[in-house]
């Protein structure tokens, strides 16, 4: 596939590729990981979220029930209770509408602070009472982080508030007989362990202006087992959101909340005020918790934006709530965002850095090996005076370098013996002279240039030495080679630059002079 491809491209180009590869692949592996230990740990963290607020609102009820088991028997409720019914007894005439009047109409205080009226001027049994146990009565409900408590004779009838809303001295089963209060009467009176409270869910309720209210209560019974009344607390929201809307280590979108079985809620929203029984929640989450189970999954909440929401059964004296932990999946996917922008930086960077040792180690390589090829093709057009220039390198290029120096060395070798054949092939050993093959083939060229070029003129003389055989008879044929050799020499020296002078065998010689203009130059 890069066959073709320079090596000056092709070796940064494959090792970007490679790196680049191992970096995403590493880059995908470290998302992957990074992304399922977030996940891991906002689970983690979220469940642990979730039962630390399931624990502290188990101690918050189960303080208040033992309150309330507390309280109804001891001495001071049963005695208070006593004395409260008969004082209630002892008014004469509409007791609602006279009680109403001397606390509620006629209190000095305005509303929200008309507990703080200890006791009327009418001389009434009941107002004695009142002022006895009024401030004991009051000191219960903020010590013990009830909103109010309610003194409910047999009949129904609310015979002492604290706070002394218009639900006092009204009877629940007749004004408010669909209201929270009444439910909570009802099942105290019928609830066959009567030494266990019961439990009714938050409804709006009317005297306290439809805010939403929830009611613990126990039946009070006398040494004789007779029954003295019903004593309820009403449920502070103020302790209830104290304990859920805890924002520490929840982030920018967590919170925790609680939601009833009609699947509205029961703590106030980090996002909405005043949403308790007003929001409603069905979501998959609450519905898995409603029917008993409990786990971490990452759905879409109340206000439809991807959560991961920790959920959980919560069983308050036989009425079920869920308890949701929740956190908004943008926040917790954010580091994992944060860290794919730094791989792709990294990744960007570690790019660069192998590109530039990339060219910087293909320059190392292509350079000698790009002038080695240089120097082979100008010896293979037999340039033996080309240069190969070779570093201290110990790797493969200076391995190919040294076998280039040797196949110059060997080409060089080469040339010279061809020179050497050639210049025997057309010379005279004897004479170093060229032989009659050489002669034949300069006159074939002085005939080509002729018929080419009119005005060429040369000579040509052909010579023999005279008593050469008897030279050669008498002194020796080595004699005669010295004076073979002596004549050459001395054709030579008469003969200009650029004239010919072969020897055709034996004592002939053959003499080309080139440029001839005048005529006695052959004869000189």
């Amino acid at each position: 596939m890069l066959r073709d491809v320079r090596i000056t491209l092709k070796f940064p180009l494959v090792m970007i590729c490679f790196a680049l590869l191992a970096a995403l692949v590493t880059g995908i592996v470290a998302y992957l990981q990074a992304t399922s230990a977030l996940h891991d740990e906002a689970k983690s963290k979220l469940y642990a979220l979730l039962e630390s607020r399931e624990h502290a609102l188990s101690r918050y009820f189960e303080t208040i029930e033992n309150e309330l088991v507390f309280h109804t028997q001891s001495p001071l409720i049963r005695n208070s209770f006593a004395e409260l019914n008969t004082a209630w007894e002892q008014i004469d005439g509409e007791k609602e509408a006279y009680l109403q009047e001397k606390y509620i109409l006629k209190n000095p205080y305005h509303d929200g602070q008309k507990f703080k009226y200890l006791v009327a001027p009418d001389g009434s049994y009941y107002s004695a009472l009142h002022e006895k146990y009024h401030p004991t009565f009051n000191t219960l409900i903020v010590t013990a982080n009830f909103y109010d408590i309610f003194f409910i004779n047999p009949d129904g009838n609310i015979i002492y508030t604290a706070l002394k809303e218009n639900d006092f001295a009204t009877n629940v089963l007749t004004s408010n007989k669909s209201s929270a209060l009444a439910h909570a009467f009802e099942l105290a009176v019928q609830n066959k362990n009567k030494r266990q409270p019961v439990f009714s869910d938050f409804h709006p309720y009317a005297p306290s202006n439809d805010a939403p209210a929830g009611f613990i209560a126990k039946a009070v019974f006398d040494d004789n087992h007779e029954l003295l009344g019903v004593l309820a607390f009403q449920i502070s929201i103020e302790m209830i959101n104290s304990i859920m809307q805890v924002t520490a280590g929840m982030g920018e979108t967590g919170e925790t909340y609680l939601v009833g079985a009609d699947k509205t809620m029961r703590s106030d929203s980090r996002f909405f005020a005043n949403s308790i029984l007003t929001r409603s929640v069905d979501t998959a989450s609450v519905r898995l918790a409603l029917s008993g189970e409990e786990g971490v999954q990452v759905t879409d909440d109340y206000r439809n934006i991807p959560v991961y929401s920790a959920y959980k059964p919560l069983d308050i004296m036989g009425v079920r709530w869920a308890v949701l932990a929740e956190v908004d999946e943008a926040e917790v996917v954010k580091p994992v965002s944060q860290l794919s922008r730094y791989l792709v930086v990294i990744g960007i960077a570690l790019g660069v850095l192998i590109a530039v040792l990339g060219n910087i180690l293909a320059t190392d390589l292509s350079s000698p090996i790009l002038s080695m090829v240089g120097t082979m093709q100008r010896l293979a057009a037999n340039d033996l005076n080309t240069n190969v220039s070779v570093s201290d390198r110990k790797d493969e290029v200076g391995l190919m370098a040294a076998a280039l120096i040797s196949l110059k060395e060997f080409a060089t070798d080469r040339e010279l013996l061809r020179q050497q054949l050639s210049h025997m092939a057309n010379h005279d050993a004897l004479t170093e002279l060229p032989n009659r093959k050489a002669a034949l083939e300069h006159l074939e060229a002085l005939v080509e240039d002729a018929q080419s070029n009119p005005r060429t003129s040369v000579s040509i003389l052909f010579c023999d030495l005279d008593g050469f055989k008897a030279v050669n008879d008498q002194l020796g044929h080595d004699f005669g080679d010295e004076v073979l050799k002596t004549i050459s020499k001395r054709f030579r020296i008469c003969l200009d630059e650029g004239d010919f002078l072969a020897r055709l065998g034996g004592d002939e010689f053959l003499v080309v002079l080139h440029h001839v203009v005048r005529a006695e130059k052959p004869l000189n």
